[in-house]
């Protein structure tokens, strides 16, 4: 393997890079935080009542959706579709399911600054992508 120099970086051939994602992927994938994640995604997926309630808010958001981006949606639709959601979000597997999300995306940022801290580079940052309202 050649290093490369460039602009005080070190490059390293794309092979090395690969092989050194799939083995941090791998092991991500086996934190318990991850599993716990896949187990509650799982668990909501299967929960028909919770596939239920978010098909009816779904359903009732889209009949509303150009009104929303207008904000001329009336009290009682408003209503209904807040009384959907609130429906959706009080399900246990929802809950279970919003708070392994939650704990793994806080895994993934403990990640992040500790990565951004062993190479003297703002991770995060460097891994956005420009111009775009996501990264």
């Amino acid at each position: 393997m050649v290093d490369i120099i460039w602009n005080d970086l070190e490059v390293s051939a794309r092979e090395v890079v690969m092989q050194a994602a799939r083995q941090f992927a791998q092991a991500f994938a086996e934190t318990e935080q991850y599993r716990a994640f896949e187990r509650a995604y799982d668990a909501f997926r299967q929960d028909a009542e919770a596939q239920n309630a978010r098909l009816e808010f779904q359903k009732k958001y889209a009949s509303l959706k150009a009104l929303l981006m207008l904000n001329a949606v009336g009290d009682e639709d408003r209503q209904e579709l807040n009384r959907l959601q609130d429906r959706f979000y009080q399900l246990p597997s929802v809950k279970h399911y919003a708070q392994a999300q939650e704990e793994l995306i806080a895994l993934a940022q403990e990640i992040g600054d500790f990565i951004s801290s062993s190479i003297g580079l703002d991770f995060g940052n460097s891994c956005r992508t420009g111009g775009s309202c996501c990264g």
